[in-house]
């Protein structure tokens, strides 16, 4: 299962005829997919987002256009970093195999960054009281730059063209976290983790994947000292 934001009713309008979404209650729907459309603004986008996720907390993908002072057009990206230029506030999706960049989130159209929106900080912000990061998931595709401005006739296509990212995220073999969760149940299992342990295993493991190196071989351990010492030697690597 997989929710869908999207700001715009025009972004949102490929992603519904491709997948034979119904409307229920202002939420699209079928049996894999639930779609919301937030409107305009962070605000918007994280009380929408949060409505959504009250009913069904599971991942939740926010697509959708973007402007950029330094990237083409129809040029799409994961997101690994959202800053809002309003209260400098950061926030970090985790990480993906694909080519990841930042975003900035600003209130007012009209200022470009590398990549810039008006909804991202307000998304991450709502997923995140419902949500481990990993279950966040951003993808902006380029819509205009300073010298070419946004067409909303093209909107349509520009998603159509990414709409790859959803059947990836849909297809439960390409889960980029599915072996991840597998080596920390193990490992769990094997070493009897805290919560900050835990936690800690699983930004190691996650760079370990993004780096494409082997994951470490997991010891039977029997106390906290010894596992924080395991731990320790996976970032001294």
């Amino acid at each position: 299962m997989l929710n869908i934001i999207t700001a715009l009713k025009i972004e949102a309008e490929p992603i519904i005829k491709k997948y034979d979404l119904k409307a229920r209650n202002g939420i699209y729907q079928n049996k894999y997919i639930n779609l919301i459309i937030t409107g305009q603004g962070k605000i918007k986008s994280a009380i929408n987002t949060a409505l959504l996720l009250q009913k069904f907390p599971q991942k939740t993908l926010n697509i959708g256009i973007a402007g950029s002072d330094e990237f083409d057009i129809n040029e799409g990206f994961f997101i690994h970093k959202i800053t809002d230029t309003d209260s400098g506030f950061e926030y970090y999706p985790d990480f993906f195999e694909e080519n990841s960049k930042e975003i900035f989130t600003i209130s007012k159209l009209g200022k470009y960054h590398s990549l810039t929106d008006m909804e991202s900080s307000g998304f991450f912000e709502a997923c995140y009281k419902f949500l481990s990061v990993e279950n966040i998931i951003l993808y902006k595709i380029v819509s205009d730059t300073p010298k070419i401005k946004p067409d909303k006739k093209l909107i349509p296509d520009l998603i159509e063209n990414h709409l790859f990212i959803i059947e990836k995220l849909l297809d439960e073999k390409n889960d980029f976290f599915k072996d991840i969760e597998e080596f920390l149940e193990k490992a769990n299992q094997k070493m009897k983790l805290t919560k900050t342990q835990y936690e800690e295993l699983k930004k190691i493991i996650v760079y370990y994947k993004t780096k494409q190196k082997p994951f470490p071989k997991i010891p039977i351990l029997k106390n906290k000292k010894e596992v924080s010492e395991f731990l320790n030697s996976l970032t001294n690597l």
